[in-house]
Formats: C-alpha cells, structure tokens, sequence
C-alpha cells in the first residue's frame, strides 16, 4: 500500500497541468480578486461618508466657521477651496452628492441678524432619504453656527470699545468659550446592552480561504480523472493480481490524494500570511481540523465520482459543474456577507460554506479548536456519506 501511495504522489508531482490547477491557479485569483475587492471590503461595517463639496464666495468670519464646522463632521467628506464652476462639474461628474454655496454678503446677514441666505446644487440621481436629512442637520448646523458667530462679532465690538483691560479680558473669555462651543463638539457610538459589533473579514480573509476551499475540491476532478486513466489503462487488473487487499488498494489511491489537499491548505494560508500579511487568528491550530476535515470530503467526493462516472470527458464535464455551483452557493465566489439573507442560510449546508465559515471563525473571531469541532464533524459526515454511497458502486475494471 505504501509503495502505491509513493507512486502516486511521484506521478502527481510529474503532472504539471494538476500542481499549476491546484497550486498556481489559486494563487492567481487570490490575488487578483483580492486587488479588485479590496475598496468594498475597507468599508464593511462602517457607514460610507456622503462626499460634498462648499464653496466659499464670501470669505468672512461666518462663512469659514461653516466651513470648519462641516468640515470636522465624521460623517461628511468635505471637499474645500472650489469655485462655483467646479463644485457644479464634481455634483454633474457623480463625485459629490450635493455642493453647498455660501454667497457673497453672507457675513453682512449675519452681522444685521437676518436670517442668512446658502444654497445646494443636488445631485439628482443622488437618494433624497439619505440627502433631505443631511441637508436638514446642514441647515440647523449653519444656523448654530452662524448664530455663534453673530453673538462672538457683538462681543468682539464690545471688546474693541471697552477700555477697561479686566473687562476686556472678560469679554475675550466669552468669545473663546463660544468657539469651543461649537467648533468642540464630540460624539462617540455605543450598542445597547448585550449586544456586540460584527467582526467582518479582510479582503485576504475572504479570498484565501474561499479559494483555498473551492481549489482544494478541484482534487475531485484530477482523483476521478486519475482513476479513470488506470481503469482505461488496465493499471487496476494488473494490481489486482497481486496478494494485496482491494481495501488497500482503493486506500492507496485516496491518500495520496488526501496529502495532497492538506498541503494545499497548508501553502495557500502560508501564501495569505507571507505574502499579504493575512491574520491567521488567535488560534491557527483550530485550522487543522477543519483542513483534514475538508480534504476528507473532497477526496471522499472525488471517489463518488469516479465510482458514477463512465469516462475522462464525464468526470472533467461533471467535476466542474458540481465544484463551480457548490463554491458559489457556499460563499467562495461571491463573499457571503454580500449575499442575501436566503442565501446565506443555504451556504451553511454546502461542504464550501461550512469549511469557509470554520476557517473566517478562526480568522477573524478568534475561535479555539472546540469551536470548529462541529462544522469538522459535519464535513468528516459528508465524507462518510459520499464514501459509503461510492464504495458500492466503484469497480477497478470496467
């Protein structure tokens, strides 16, 4: 048994069209998909800032304490110093969804206590529930500020007539407390009790175990095709006739294999951590289970295969189909949390989506080794199930 298990891994080694399927391949899309992914995944689970821009066209105290104020908001992207004419280009070109246009005699307004006059150039196709709210807190914002900004200017006159130095003095701690006021202000974020933020995964988290696992099952098609070239080639009938165990055998050509996906788990996670520096987790050895757990499954579902298949174009046209639906059911493809609530549930009963969903629990939760045990044992459940279905029916001879 041994010396077929050398065999096998010495004729898988000499197949370079397998290693660059099972090795290479995945290196590639890890990398590419993680370069076209990587903006949507730095801004999960953080609201996105609405971009705007202001234009500035009278220049007076008033208008450069808006200014200042919006510009310190956590929840805007405040583009500055813009004349009219390009603010209005920026709103047409998508880049903002609305400019706000602080005219000329707008500090005059204010200094005569007449309510001040601003503006907004919308972005049409922009949504109205998210920038009638927004323009709404802009208005109230101005309006506070601007009435600051009046009480600090007939302060500052006071100051300017008062000849007295104490009082002056007093008066300029009046001025600089109204702009600590509104120019000070914070807010921090908490969840209600008992509950807790959503850790998401990085680009990397995402795509080098999803790959991984969608590759590691593309030794369902190299295995079967294997199988298929001995069965044709009569390698079989002539180990058939030696004094060995047709258990040892079948168990000759599935640990190789076996081998095989575990390395490939192996160099694909060496490649995340060296390469893109990808957080193995607090616990890196909770992925060992769930790694021989899945090579079980994969290599148990290759022999499934091969034991229906009746030719090479079979399992190729079969193998395919199969790998490509389940990795994209399972979330490998296109990342779970992207995907709808119903699909999400069914990713969780794929042998791609419960390996997935282990590895990113260890990745990003920091989960130990007892709490992958159960998504392991559902994986090693399949591979019994496809073991049990395959071994009936799998002949060496045709």
């Amino acid at each position: 048994m041994f010396a077929m298990i050398r065999k096998e891994l010495l004729v898988l080694l000499r197949d370079r069209a397998s290693l660059i399927t099972l090795f290479v391949s995945p290196m590639l899309f890890i990398t590419v998909m993680s370069l076209a992914l990587s903006n949507s995944f730095d801004t999960l689970g953080s609201a996105p800032k609405m971009n705007i821009s202001i234009v500035d066209q009278d220049g007076g105290i008033a208008a450069k304490n808006v200014v200042k104020a919006l510009g310190g908001s956590d929840e805007l992207k405040v583009t500055t110093g813009l004349s009219g004419d390009a603010a209005d280009k920026r709103v047409r070109d998508g880049k903002d969804s609305f400019a706000v246009v602080i005219p000329a005699g707008f500090e005059k307004e204010v200094e005569s206590g007449r309510k001040p006059h601003f503006s907004f150039v919308v972005d049409p196709s922009s949504s109205r529930q998210a920038v009638d709210p927004l323009q709404a807190a802009i208005r109230s914002a101005v309006l506070t500020v601007t009435s600051s900004t009046r009480t600090a200017v007939s302060l500052e006159k006071q100051r300017a007539a008062e000849h007295d130095p104490v009082r002056k003095a007093q008066l300029k701690k009046q001025i600089d407390k109204i702009d600590e006021t509104w120019s000070g202000v914070t807010s921090t974020s908490t969840f209600p009790k008992g509950m807790t933020g959503v850790k998401y995964p990085s680009v990397y988290q995402q795509n080098v175990p999803g790959y991984t696992v969608m590759y590691v099952f593309f030794i369902v098609t190299v295995m079967a095709g294997s199988i298929m070239v001995e069965r044709r080639e009569g390698t079989f009938r002539r180990l058939l006739s030696a004094p060995v165990p047709r258990w040892q055998l079948l168990l000759g050509k599935v640990v190789p294999y076996l081998m095989v996906a575990v390395a490939q788990v192996g160099v694909l996670m060496a490649f995340g951590k060296l390469v893109f520096g990808m957080d193995l987790g607090v616990h890196p050895v909770a992925l060992v289970p769930i790694t021989v757990a899945l090579g079980c499954c994969a290599v148990a579902l290759g022999l499934l295969l091969a034991s229906f298949a009746k030719s090479e174009s079979q399992v190729n046209g079969m193998g395919t189909i199969v790998i490509l639906v389940l990795a994209a059911l399972g979330g490998c493809m296109v990342p779970g949390v992207f995907m709808p609530d119903f699909m999400q549930d069914i990713a969780g009963f794929t042998p791609h989506g419960k390996a997935l969903n282990a590895f990113q629990e260890v990745m990003v939760k920091g989960a130990d080794l007892g709490t992958v045990l159960p998504a392991s044992g559902f994986l090693l459940g399949l591979a019994a199930l496809f073991f049990v279905l395959a071994v009936p029916r799998f002949r060496f001879v045709k």
